[in-house]
Formats: structure tokens, sequence, C-alpha cells
């Protein structure tokens, strides 16, 4: 307990304001060691005016002086020996409360020494306390923030396999219309092969009268034996080149897993990282739309080559019939119509998809 405490604790059963003043001055010199004056009572109690407390420390002080007063008692003693024995008696009274005065002095300096260091280490401990709260509230800050970081890395993991998904579905219809072009130049192979069978049965029927339409021939096959073969080429260099961008892509979305999957240890690096995908799945997505292009390109050179077939046809009808005139006009009118056949060293015309990305 402390002196506070305890005047509070004398407020309740001392009314009158001297008697007041007069407990706190025996708490203060008998139980806590302090001399009181007038200046600290009042501080300590705040009641009255200033004359009350020096008033009450007037009447205790006399109090003290009677009740420290030795009488001896013995009526046959002289006055002088009773006043000595009396003031002896009162000095050995004086010398011992000093001493324990001074025993509680000591006492009362080692409890305020233990109390100053217990409410030391309190403060500490409340530093302590208040440092772990604020950490802890840090951590859950950066944890709430990660857990957002994750979410959008998640969001944009399902934005990229989306986007996967829709390459893919173009790729296969690619795929679908390069095997309908392959399908197409088998067809105009074997109407090729067909009507070839023909000229050459026709070629033995009239051997020395179509010599010159037999070389014009041979040429003419060469030449589209020449295109077909670079149509082969071209689309079998196509379809390695979807191939690879297949594989690419391929490997580029399990590098994109694992870039998610290390995103989540090192969330710092994840967004550069992102940005570098997305930068690459455009050039990528371009380079597709390329390759779709040539596709295209290749199933236009297939379907003018089909077109141009029927007009070959019927200029070897018109080869096969009998008479000199019109030979000679079939030989001036065959050059026209095989130069239009002869489509090798046509431009490339890059036609934009229609698919949606």
């Amino acid at each position: 307990m402390t002196l506070e405490t305890d005047i509070e604790a004398v407020r309740e059963h001392a009314s009158d304001t001297q008697a007041l003043y007069r407990e706190v001055c025996a708490l203060m010199f008998f139980r806590y060691g302090e001399t009181p004056t007038a200046n600290r009572l009042y501080q300590l109690v705040r009641k009255g005016s200033m004359s009350a407390p020096a008033k009450a420390l007037r009447d205790f002080w006399v109090e003290v002086r009677e009740k420290t007063r030795v009488d001896v008692g013995r009526p046959d003693l002289p006055p002088e020996v009773a006043t000595a024995a009396g003031e002896l008696a009162a000095n050995l009274w004086r010398l011992s409360n000093d001493a324990a005065t001074a025993a509680l002095d000591a006492f009362r300096q080692e409890a305020q020494s233990d109390v100053a260091a217990a409410r030391q280490r309190a403060q500490e401990m409340e530093s302590q306390r208040n440092d772990a709260a604020l950490k802890a509230e840090q951590a859950a800050s950066s944890a709430a923030t990660l857990v957002q970081q994750i979410s959008g890395l998640e969001a944009r993991l399902v934005e990229l396999q989306t986007a996967n998904d829709m390459l893919t579905a173009q790729l296969a219809a690619s795929k679908d219309e390069i095997a309908a072009g392959a399908a197409a130049l088998a067809d105009a192979r074997r109407d090729f092969a067909e009507e070839l069978a023909k000229l050459r049965r026709s070629h033995d029927q009239n051997e020395q009268r179509l010599a010159a339409a037999e070389k014009r021939a041979l040429l003419e096959i060469e030449s589209e034996r020449a295109a077909a073969s670079r149509a082969r080429k071209e689309l079998q260099s196509a379809n390695e080149r979807i191939a690879l961008l297949e594989a690419e892509h391929r490997s580029e979305r399990d590098a994109l897993r694992d870039g998610l999957a290390t995103a989540k240890a090192e969330l710092a690096a994840s967004t550069a990282r992102c940005a570098v995908i997305d930068a690459q799945l455009s050039e990528k997505d371009a380079l597709l739309a390329e390759r779709l292009a040539s596709a295209d390109l290749l199933r236009q050179r297939l379907e003018t080559m089909s077109r141009q077939l029927p007009t070959a046809r019927a200029t070897a009808r018109t080869e096969t019939t009998p008479g000199r005139p019109a030979r000679r006009s079939r030989a001036k009118a065959e050059p026209r119509g095989r130069a239009s056949i002869d489509f090798s060293g046509g431009p490339f015309v890059k036609r934009v998809p229609n698919h949606k990305r």
C-alpha cells in the first residue's frame, strides 16, 4: 500500500478536517517515516484552507511531545532526580525510535528499489508485449497482402489457361483446314493422273500428229510436278513449323505453371515474369497467325490449281480433234491457257484469320 491509498482509507471514517490532517500526520511520521509539513499535508489532503494543516500540525507535535514525556511516578524522589530520570527515559525512547526509524528507512529504501526494479521489469514486459502485438499486426497485414497477391496470380493463371485452350482450338481448326487442303490436293493429283492417262492414250494413237503437243504436255507435267513438289514441301514445312510451335507452346505452358509455383514463393518477381510471359505469348500468337496465313495461302493455291484443271482438260480435248486448222488454232490458244495454270511465281497474299483470339 502507498501513502495515497492510506489517506483515501482515512477519508472514509474521518469527517472532521482537523482530525483528518492529524491522522495523515501520524501516517507520515510513524508509518512512512516522513516529517510532515503544512504544504505536504495540503498537497495530500486538499481540504480546508492553508491554516487548517498548520494548526493540525501544531496540535500533532504537542500531542507527540506529551505522549513521549516520561513521568517516573515516585513521590519520594526529589523533583530534580525525577526530572533527570524522565529525561533519561525520554532520551532512551528517542534513541530507540531513531534506530527503529533508521532501520525502517533502510527497509523502505530497499523496498522502494525492489518496487522500482519491478516497475522497470513490468515496463520492459509491457514494451515487449507492445512490440509483439505490433509484429503480429504487421504479420497479419503481410499475410493479407500475400493472400491478395496469390489470388491475383491464380486469376492470371486461369486467364492464361483460357487463352491456351483458345489457341489449342485454333490450332485444331488450322489442322483441319490443312487436312482439307491435303485432301483437295490428293483429288487434284488423282484427276491429273487420270487426265494424264487419257493424254498418253491419245498420244499413242496420234503419236506423229501430236508430237509437239506431247512435248508441251510433258513440260506442263513437269511444271505441275514441280509445283506439286513445292506445295508438298511447303505443306510439310508448315506442318513442321506448326508442330514446333505447338511444342514450344506446350513447353511454355509448362514453364508458366512452374513459374506460378515459383511465384508463390517469390512474390516480388511474379509481376515481371508474368509481363515477360505475356510478351512471349503475344509473339507466339503473332507467329501462329503468320503460320495460319501461310496455310490459308496454300489452300488458295490448291483451289487455284483445282479451278485451272478443267481448263487444261478442255485444252487437251481440243488438241485431240482431227484436222490441221484446229491444230493451228490449238497451238495458238494453248500457250495462253497453259500460262494461266503456271501459278508458282504468283505473289503470296497474307490473309487475316477470321477467328477471334
